[in-house]
């Protein structure tokens, strides 16, 4: 196989799933031999991240999204190093990234992930790249009903590190969180932003209370949003049953301790968490948006409802927690579902895009 040179963009400042993602992606290609080049964010997780594994990276400060200077560093960027492949990997890296290839001596073909769900703001982005690489079937469904031909749109899964899942032992949180080793422990992890909405998981938490008194709710992630969602639980009456964890390091060992796993999101492209929550080996009840059908099987390893329907959620998760069986049966079948998205099987189906490519 051909040594690919690959730059890759993403300007995000902050450390979310997509962030995770080109991490394990140009890790993973670096370790095949390919040539990796990332341009991102100065003084960003991502860039922090990047250093200490020696991987190499350009700073690139982005004031807005049509800033000129920005444009001109990455359009330098590209001709310097002259790739086979610009892959384009967050929102805000899509123009400068398209307008850098635009003004370019050098005329790499154009990949183009696409995350989340929602219908496409800017067309002419994704219109003007060579391939797009949807994150799940139903990200796929969005881009084709918003007019991007289907012979443009790859599917490659988000993965997961399934290695860190295993032998995790989650004994120590139970006295951190101050939670009973009885308890019954319900969770999310997600960052706190809108489209997650914790607020409908806050009212199925209620409604969980009030039917198994003593369960416990971990609300696991960080954002802008925290400060009102405490206030919202305080609302609800629930503030002593849930515990907001903020950003953990060892969300493996968290999610052993959980029973079952909620997801609230009204918009998603996959989740990770998702698959996350399955390696553990922890039923999900989720609601049915985005490609998270093609992870949580209904009645197999968790249960889908329609998003802001809260009692829909508490109702199908009590039905978990008040039967073992059930909970066992959908526990080892999670697991089983969860080799399908590795962070192997990720980098291998973005690898055979680039070279369809060329």
């Amino acid at each position: 196989m051909k040594r690919l040179r690959v730059i890759h963009i993403d300007f995000e400042k902050t450390w979310r799933g997509g962030q995770q993602q080109l991490y394990w992606l140009v890790e993973g290609l670096d370790k095949k031999g390919h040539e990796n080049f990332v341009v991102c964010a100065p003084a960003g997780r991502l860039s922090q991240k990047l250093s200490s594994a020696n991987l190499k990276f350009f700073e690139v400060g982005m004031l807005f999204e049509l800033d000129p200077l920005a444009i001109f560093k990455t359009r330098a960027i590209i001709d310097k190093v002259k790739p086979d492949i610009l892959h384009l990997h967050s929102a805000h890296a899509h123009f400068i990234g398209l307008a850098a290839a635009m003004f370019s001596r050098h005329k790499p073909k154009l990949v183009s992930s696409r995350r989340v769900d929602f219908h496409i703001k800017s067309l002419w982005k994704y219109k003007n790249a060579d391939r797009i690489i949807a994150i799940s079937l139903g990200v796929k469904r969005v881009l084709l009903s918003d007019g991007i031909p289907d012979d443009k749109i790859s599917v490659v899964y988000s993965g997961v590190d399934l290695s860190r899942f295993s032998n995790t032992q989650g004994e120590y949180l139970y006295n951190e969180f101050g939670i009973d080793r009885n308890s019954r422990v319900v969770g999310i992890v997600a960052s706190l932003a809108p489209h997650k909405d914790h607020k409908t998981f806050l009212r199925a938490a209620a409604i969980i209370s009030k039917k198994l008194p003593g369960t416990r709710f971990l609300i696991v992630g960080d954002g802008n949003l925290k400060s009102d969602l405490i206030k919202y639980a305080a609302s609800l009456g629930i503030s002593d049953s849930v515990i907001f964890t903020g950003f953990r390091q060892d969300v493996p060992q968290i999610l052993r301790i959980f029973d079952v796993f909620i997801l609230s999101s009204y918009l998603e492209g996959l989740c990770t968490s998702v698959i996350d929550a399955m390696t553990s080996g922890v039923p999900v009840v989720a609601t049915d948006v985005g490609g998270v059908g093609e992870l949580v099987k209904n009645g197999f390893n968790g249960f889908l409802v329609p998003p802001g329907k809260p009692e829909l959620l508490a109702e199908r998760a009590c039905e978990i927690l008040k039967d073992e069986d059930m909970r066992l049966k959908f526990s080892q079948n999670a697991k089983i579902h969860s080799a399908d998205f590795s962070k192997e099987k990720m980098i291998e189906g973005t690898e055979k895009v680039y070279t369809n490519l060329l």
